[in-house]
């Protein structure tokens, strides 16, 4: 556990809207760090949390992680996270790591009895590099297209710690000797993946599941628009019936400012173009103020 760290805030600081100063920030050792065995979040799942890859010591695409922390803390009816506060605590964080390739992630947390809300920082080594091409299976969830809307109290489109389903379907896809897998609608609509976005090319369109179907609106997907729409494709997000996957000119998973080819899906193969990917890979990397720059524009909301 030397090459994880753990760090915890406050949160009259970092869930204040208020709060103006420097937030506090508390180091302990990953080994010694705890919380109280009532607190929701480790009971219950309750609570809400972000991760991203930290690339030079900054925290990739951060500030759509932050908006999309105070979108599921709402969900929950959380305290919403101070966008300013956390982004000095997570600098922070990583200063105090001295890692600069790195993984971050932030957890916020109902809290104990006292319902005051546990928030702290955990940061650790890159973890290894995924593989550029995958294939993928499709795994129905007990949702139809409308769920999200019809009954908000499933919570489908918030990033919470209740990761027990997206676990066993990452155990399901590993048994059917695959590396991913899309969850699709009983009426056959495309959602996500357990722990990723998916993007189809079809011509110059690039089109993503609509977030209001139940999903999360995926930061490496905002992402992935900017470079599409920076080299003149057009982006859409619409209700995908799954049957269009292969049809598509092209699929990608992705999260974690990382986009993954898909080869074939339900041991069909599908077009693939692994120099495209490669080329988005590179532009996630080196083209980091266009991305920001347009991602600020069209975060999602």
């Amino acid at each position: 556990m030397s090459d994880v760290a753990v760090y915890f805030g406050r949160a009259d600081q970092l869930l204040d809207d208020s709060f103006e100063g420097e937030p506090d920030i508390r180091a302990i050792d990953a080994e010694h760090a705890t919380v109280s065995v009532f607190d929701a979040g480790l009971m219950r799942g309750d609570g809400v949390f972000e991760a991203t890859t930290v690339v030079g010591g900054v925290p990739l695409a951060w500030h759509l992680h932050t908006r999309r922390l105070r979108q599921s803390a709402a969900a929950l009816e959380l305290p919403l996270p101070n966008p300013r506060a956390l982004h000095a605590f997570a600098a922070a964080a990583i200063r105090h790591s001295r890692v600069t390739e790195a993984h971050i992630k932030v957890i916020v947390t109902r809290g104990g009895p006292d319902e005051v809300p546990t928030v702290f920082a955990v940061v650790g080594a890159a973890s290894a590099r995924k593989r550029p091409e995958v294939a993928i299976a499709t795994l129905e969830r007990e949702l139809m297209r409308d769920s999200a809307q019809r009954a908000p109290w499933l919570l489908v489109g918030a990033k919470t710690l209740s990761y027990a389903p997206n676990m066993a379907a990452r155990r399901e896809y590993e048994r059917r000797g695959v590396q991913n897998a899309v969850f699709v609608t009983r009426d056959g609509f495309l959602l996500e993946g357990p722990q990723s976005s998916i993007v189809l090319r079809e011509g110059d369109r690039v089109v993503t599941p609509h977030p209001r179907i139940g999903i999360l609106h995926g930061t490496t997907q905002v992402e992935v628009f900017a470079w599409a729409a920076l080299n003149g494709l057009q982006t859409s997000y619409e209700d995908i019936a799954a049957d269009r996957l292969l049809r598509a000119d092209q699929v990608w998973m992705m999260g974690g400012s990382f986009v993954q080819s898909v080869t074939a899906v339900d041991g069909h193969p599908i077009a693939h173009d692994r120099a495209r990917t490669d080329a988005i890979n590179a532009f996630m990397q080196t083209e980091r103020d266009a991305i920001d720059a347009w991602t600020r524009d069209h975060a999602p909301g």
